[in-house]
Parts: structure tokens; C-alpha cells; sequence
């Protein structure tokens, strides 16, 4: 069996990680092929059996007639390439590439899945409402969480994201660790602010990079306060860390969060929409504090900070969450969908 996966890059986001992990877990097996608009290497290390082709269909618009004549020629170039490679089943990653790579596929009657990465009240109407013209067209809708799936009025499939990092057992130190795009959705200067009003001598690491680097630079105020960039070993951090904090105003599925919680860290987030509440038991594997509650965000950590039994004690629950999310149980479970389809 081929598979053809589709995403606009394999940069460093949350998605991007998810498409690789199971790429490579599926490659045991099948044959794996991965399409991306963009001519970047992948962020996070492919297998060798995987193939990558870079499409260079990432053109730039200036306005919404180039917007459409692009629109039309990355169609005919996917069309063209999926064509090329013949395979099985074409499976796209994120909004916009689902939408051209469903009618790219459609015309040449290939069957098709689609992952939403990202909550459907995110964009706005244009995109709502291409997505509701196109999206039935698909053989099935991946989504990552049961709370999005009531956004949906087709059928889908809940899928929720793999763990796929190991990380060492060492000594806690007294970081506290967020993971993310350096962007206003995920709430690092919220964090920064009311981590700076703690008085502590832990230290608050932030890994990530994006557009929002330099007002958040203006903000820290200490030396216990840095942005470390992009991080590939980020693994080490989770390891080190014994609080990792969600910050974010919303999520389509926390990736950092699992991760964080298969590393035994003492994890606290926003129950923001969507995610955390499908992840967190509430004091019992983490704390789940009023989305955007600056104050009992503070207190939260001040709390942890303080309590070292409380600390361990999510932690080791935390850590429970690895056999839930292990890319061999949900690759099973992408297995099971993919044949369903082909078969279908």
C-alpha cells in the first residue's frame, strides 16, 4: 500500500510533528511519500524509507486574483504530482492544504483523508465557508478532539495526536518550562507578566520561536526569564523541568501538553478551548485554571513552586498519560481508518 501525505511544510509546529511521527511509524509498513508546498527540509528527522518532495507551490499573493490563480495552479501541480505518484490514499494535513488537496484529489477519483489541526471557529467566514463547501467531499475527517467535533455537521473520527519523545530520567531542576509559536495565541506575555511578579529564584524557560520574540523580549524584566528559541532536543527540557505551563488563549490539540506530562512534569494550563479538559483530570495528573485567569494562573504556580509533594504527586500521575497516547495505539488507530477507507 502507498500513502501520500500532504502538508504546506514540515517546519517545527505541533502538526508538523504529528505528520513526521506517524510518516515514520507507518514506513514499517507501507510505502510513504510526503508533498509539501514549501522547499524546506523537515524540522523533525524522517526515516530513511520516507520520501519527501518539496513542490515549491508556496507563491505569494498580493491580492485575491493572484490569490485565485495561485489557488488553481498549486490544484493542477498536486493534481499532476498525485497522479505521478499513484497512491492508495491521499492523507492532508491542515486547513488549507486539505481544501486544494481534496479537489486536486477528487478529480482523479483518489480517496482522501483529511486532519483538522486547528478548532473550525478559528478562521474566518471565506474559510468557514469554503471548508463546509469542500470538506464533505473528503472519505473522512480526522479531528483531535470530541469538544471540535461538535463544530462539525459531517461525520468524523476522533484521533487524538501521538506522544513520540522519550526523555531521560534526571533530577528535576526548578524551571518552569512553555512550549510554543512565539504568537499572541499562546499567551507568553500574559505568562511573563505574572511570572514576574512571583517572587522566586526559579527560573522561567520559554522554547519557541515566531513574530511576537521582540515584545516579549520587552517585557522580561529579570534574569530568571529567557526565550531560548527553537529547540530539536527539546526532550532534555521536558526532562529538567518540573512545571511546564499552558498558556494558551486556544488550542486545536496541545501537543506540548502530552508531551510535558509524559516527562513527569507538574503541568498547569488554560482550560482553553480545545484540549486541556480531554487531557487534564483537574488536581489529579495537572491543574486546570480559568482560561485567561491571569490571577489564578499566578496563584497556580506560586502553589506548585512551593509544594514539592503536590509537585510529585501530579507528576507521577502525569506520567500515566504515555500509554494512552503511544503512537503504536494511535498509528493503530489511523490504520484502522485508512483501510476502512480503501476499502470503503
Amino acid at each position: 500500500m502507498k500513502i501520500v501525505f500532504i502538508i504546506y511544510s514540515l517546519g517545527s509546529g505541533g502538526a508538523e510533528r504529528v505528520l513526521v511521527s506517524l510518516a515514520n511509524f507507518l514506513s514499517k509498513k507501507y510505502e510513504i511519500e510526503i508533498f509539501t508546498f514549501n522547499s524546506q527540509d523537515s524540522f523533525y528527522p524522517l526515516n530513511k524509507k520516507v520520501k519527501h518532495k518539496k513542490l515549491n507551490i508556496d507563491f505569494i499573493s498580493n491580492n485575491k486574483f493572484q490569490t485565485l490563480y495561485n489557488s488553481l495552479k498549486r490544484i493542477y501541480i498536486l493534481q499532476k504530482e498525485i497522479k505521478k505518484s499513484n497512491p492508495d490514499v491521499v492523507i492532508s494535513f491542515m486547513t488549507h492544504s486539505n481544501i486544494l488537496s481534496i479537489i486536486a484529489s477528487k478529480l482523479l477519483s483518489k480517496k482522501i483523508i483529511i486532519s483538522e489541526r486547528i478548532a473550525n471557529d478559528f478562521y474566518g467566514k471565506k474559510v468557514s465557508f469554503l471548508k463546509n463547501l469542500v470538506y464533505k467531499f473528503s472519505d473522512r475527517l480526522i479531528l483531535q478532539t470530541k469538544s471540535d467535533a461538535k463544530n462539525y455537521k459531517i461525520s468524523t473520527t476522533i484521533i487524538p495526536n501521538p506522544i513520540n519523545i522519550e526523555c531521560e530520567k534526571v533530577d528535576k531542576e526548578n524551571i518552569v518550562l512553555a512550549v510554543g509559536r512565539l504568537d499572541k495565541q499562546k499567551g507568553f506575555e500574559l505568562l511573563i507578566e505574572e511570572f514576574s511578579k512571583i517572587d522566586t529564584n526559579w527560573r522561567l524557560v520559554i522554547a519557541g520561536e515566531g513574530k511576537e520574540r521582540n515584545n516579549l523580549e520587552k517585557l522580561i524584566k529579570k534574569d530568571n526569564i529567557s526565550l531560548i528559541g527553537n529547540q530539536k532536543d527539546i526532550n532534555k527540557w521536558y526532562a529538567k523541568s518540573s512545571i511546564f505551563v499552558l498558556s494558551s488563549i486556544r488550542e486545536g490539540f496541545p501537543n506540548v501538553l502530552i508531551e510535558a506530562m509524559s516527562c513527569r512534569c507538574a503541568c498547569i494550563s488554560f482550560d482553553c478551548p480545545y484540549g486541556p479538559s480531554e487531557i487534564i483530570e483537574n488536581n489529579k495528573n495537572g491543574i486546570l485554571v480559568e482560561n485567561q485567569n491571569r490571577e489564578k494562573l499566578k496563584e497556580a504556580i506560586e502553589l506548585l513552586i512551593k509544594d514539592k509533594n503536590l509537585r510529585e504527586k501530579l507528576a507521577n500521575e502525569a506520567i500515566k498519560i504515555k500509554d494512552k497516547y503511544s503512537i503504536e495505539k494511535i498509528a493503530d488507530r489511523w490504520e484502522e481508518v485508512i483501510k476502512e477507507v480503501i476499502n470503503g
